[in-house]
């Protein structure tokens, strides 16, 4: 596996008396089961102390290597306990079929567990959708 290949994680946590807590999630290279897990793992680590937080996952520049299969994986893995109902994540993908679409369905059954999760083409509007406080 070539340096490129490597997946390169930054967190960065804002917490902001007029809007409240922002946890930006930016992520390169390639990303397997393995790397979600750590994805999430990492994220809920940084934010579960938090009453509430806007959680930005950044994949846009990510090189995803899930199957279908890999989802029970990775969703089984997520420790719900870990992120509270008020927090609101959503994952950026590009446009692109083939990563937005394993996106979709993971976003889909992180819903199903009862986390906040919306799944976007874009960060313009993952940014609206996370500032929206309705």
């Amino acid at each position: 596996m070539g340096f490129e290949e490597l997946m390169d994680l930054h967190i960065k946590l804002l917490q902001l008396k007029s809007s409240g807590n922002h946890l930006i999630v930016i992520i390169r290279g390639l990303i397997d089961k393995g790397g979600f897990k750590q994805i999430f793992h990492k994220a809920a680590e940084a934010a579960e102390k938090l009453p509430e937080c806007m959680v930005l996952i950044d994949l846009e520049d990510a090189l995803l290597r899930i199957e279908p299969h890999d989802i029970h994986t990775i969703v089984d893995a997520v420790e719900v306990n870990r992120w509270p109902h008020k927090h609101k994540i959503a994952l950026v993908s590009s446009p692109e079929a083939e990563k937005f679409d394993p996106l979709y369905v993971l976003g889909a059954y992180l819903c199903a567990l009862g986390l906040k999760v919306v799944v976007f083409k874009e960060t313009k509007s993952a940014i609206c959708w996370l500032g929206d406080r309705v």
